[in-house]
């Protein structure tokens, strides 16, 4: 890893990981890693073959769907094994590109979150005036989610931030930039909070307040009920893979916040640097989890594929069997 960069100051500034530590993590992306494939593919596989799941607001659950499983991808067979090794593994080039996939699904990630509690917003809305929400602002949110994340996972390649070893010293990550690290790294760091971190957390909270209020008023028949139940789902999905997102922004503010006011880059707490990535990528599977927790539809569906292959059946057919999978 110490090969990678020219600059010696940003190169690799964690020298002392316990070994042991090291295994543990990668024990832990490879189990949380492995789960999370196998329920995301499951989840990705129904929503493609079940007539249950029929309603718009799916699109953009598949849409968060696919971010977390490009997540797991990313997670158990490169960073897990390098952990387990106690070193990269697989280059320099694929070190970075690594490092640019795994940045693109955590932006995606949290831009999903946000366009999934927006759109249950906009159907109250909508709701409310009499009025539908059309296709076109499910494929703007869709492409909207894509956009930002490809936007602020492009620049470290071209110097604008950098892409250096984590706190490990095991995989490629975002490296939080030094005083005199150039007005690039810097200039695109502080936007990347801003609009990646800040924004996305105050609107999601605001939206799923204001969508709640609009909800208790306005929704009074079986097919609202039904709608209030995919929010509420959805609502505990954030909340948790926010709460699940804690450890990664701590470990972040522990790298960066003394940069910013003492001018140095500081040690990583060993148990830090392992809970942060391992709880990312636990959160993953909180999706799927939560659907089949409180999701009626979504977990008939789920459970459809296990039991008969209910969840295939034409409508009519499924809703005589959907009783019985509870």
């Amino acid at each position: 890893m110490h090969t990678f960069f020219d600059n010696n100051e940003d190169e690799c500034p964690y020298y002392y990981f316990d070994g042991s530590y090291k295994t543990l993590l990668g024990a832990l992306l490879i189990i949380f890693g492995v789960f999370g494939v196998l329920l995301n593919v499951w989840l990705y596989a129904t929503f493609i073959h079940s007539h249950l799941l029929i309603l718009k607001s799916h699109m953009l659950i598949l849409n968060l769907c696919s971010a977390s499983l490009g997540r797991n991808l990313l997670g158990f067979p490169f960073a897990g094994s390098s952990a387990i090794a106690k070193r990269w593994l697989f280059g320099s080039a694929c070190c970075q590109l690594f490092a640019f996939l795994n940045q693109f699904f955590g932006v995606f990630q949290m831009i999903a979150l946000f366009a999934i509690v927006l759109e249950r917003y906009l159907l109250a809305k909508c709701y409310r005036r009499e009025r539908t929400v059309h296709f076109r602002y499910y494929w703007t949110l869709i492409g909207g989610c894509w956009m930002v994340a490809v936007f602020f996972a492009i620049p470290p390649l071209f110097g604008y931030g950098l892409y250096s070893c984590d706190a490990t010293g095991t995989v490629c990550t975002f490296l939080w930039p030094s005083l005199n690290s150039g007005a690039k790294q810097l200039g695109f760091s502080v936007p990347y909070v801003i609009i990646c971190g800040i924004l996305p957390i105050v609107g999601i909270f605001y939206y799923m307040g204001k969508a709640i209020r609009l909800e208790k008023i306005y929704y009074r028949n079986e097919q609202q009920r039904e709608e209030r139940r995919l929010t509420k789902c959805i609502h505990i999905i954030c909340v948790t893979t926010l709460a699940l997102w804690i450890p990664a922004a701590i470990l972040a503010g522990w790298e960066w916040l003394p940069l910013l006011m003492f001018g140095y880059r500081p040690h990583v707490p060993q148990v830090l640097a392992v809970i942060a990535p391992v709880a990312t990528e636990a959160a993953t599977s909180v999706p799927v989890l939560c659907y089949l927790s409180a999701d009626e539809r979504v977990r008939a569906s789920l459970l459809g594929r296990m039991r008969k292959q209910y969840a295939l059946l034409h409508p009519e057919r499924a809703k005589l069997y959907k009783r019985s999978l509870y």
